[in-house]
């Protein structure tokens, strides 16, 4: 598992090196070229190398209540609709911007949304994680522990 962002260019590889998991999102291109270029040396040194992509969820009008302990389900489907009419998400409910540079704050006001000031902070880390342009994600840990497991002596 490959944690130490920007070293991995001074490390030396060689047929000794461990076997190797990337955990990112390819929305980040940048990071994602690099995964591949690093994917192919690991590979090409014989070394077991492999990736797992954090990928875009789509939002629905159950979405937030369903993640978020507290959040009313009546007030997370008007937030969709709201997210929906305000065009913070495509036909298919995918954020169309980060949720953290989205204005969906600003636009609760003519909305009439109820939302208790402690839960503006979960919402907006669930529609980050949503757009899948994130620093940390619990969401493949099974694949990821699963990846392991199969890797141990």
């Amino acid at each position: 598992l490959m944690i130490a962002e920007g070293v991995f260019d001074q490390i030396s590889i060689s047929k000794q090196y461990p076997p190797t998991l990337f955990v990112h999102m390819p929305k980040d291109v940048y990071r994602q070229q690099k995964i591949r270029e690093f994917l192919e040396g690991l590979r090409m040194e014989g070394v077991d190398a492999a990736e797992i992509e954090c990928l875009d969820l789509p939002l629905s009008p159950g979405f937030l209540a369903d993640r978020i302990p507290g959040l009313d389900p009546d007030v997370s489907a008007k937030l969709f609709k709201l997210f929906q009419e305000k065009g913070f998400v495509d036909e298919k409910g995918y954020m169309k911007r980060d949720g953290r540079r989205t204005p969906w704050k600003q636009a609760l006001s003519g909305y009439k949304i109820s939302l208790e000031e402690s839960l503006v902070t979960p919402v907006e880390e669930e529609l980050n994680l949503a757009f899948a342009y994130h620093e940390m994600t619990s969401l493949q840990s099974e694949q990821i522990f699963n990846w392991f497991e199969s890797h141990m002596s």
